[in-house]
């Protein structure tokens, strides 16, 4: 049997990562296993002609890393303040290669991820992450859907 060791819980501090992460937490403490919640900054370098100078955009940049840091840290003592095997992971990139690339890194055995995340412009501008995920990762991935949980 496979034995899964390290499990990466990608998040965007949205209400289903606060679901996901808590089913991510369970498994890890059912295999003795240690989380590792990634977070990927959307890298804005590659919209430097549109949006305009690159001082602009790194200065955006710097305050979104800020923030995500903040939001990190209330994020991992909201959910896993009682599993003292989880750590967190903030990244730039394109959210999908990141979160594979990391998995890689640290040799991740699974990937836990929610089917929906952030609603709106989100889901517009850059599509489905879960669905790029699957697709491109040679990790397995186990991804919920909250939506249906919570209904059935």
């Amino acid at each position: 049997m496979v034995e899964i060791k390290n499990i990466l819980v990608p998040v965007d501090f949205s209400e289903v990562s606060e679901f996901v992460a808590e089913w991510a937490k369970d498994f890890a403490k059912k295999l003795n296993a240690k989380v590792h919640v990634v977070f990927v900054l959307e890298d804005f370098a590659a919209y430097e002609g549109l949006y305009g100078s690159i001082k602009t955009l790194t200065d955006l940049e710097n305050v979104l890393l800020e923030s995500a840091q903040k939001s990190m840290e209330e994020f991992i003592k909201k959910h896993f303040a009682d599993y003292p095997e989880a750590q967190s992971i903030i990244v730039k990139g394109d959210v999908v290669e990141k979160i594979i690339e990391t998995g890689q890194k640290l040799q991740a055995d699974l990937i836990i991820m929610g089917t929906h995340g952030r609603k709106g412009l989100d889901k517009i501008l850059f599509g489905s992450v879960a669905n790029g995920v699957v697709k491109n990762s040679p990790i397995p991935v186990l991804t919920i859907n909250p939506y249906r949980l919570k209904k059935g």
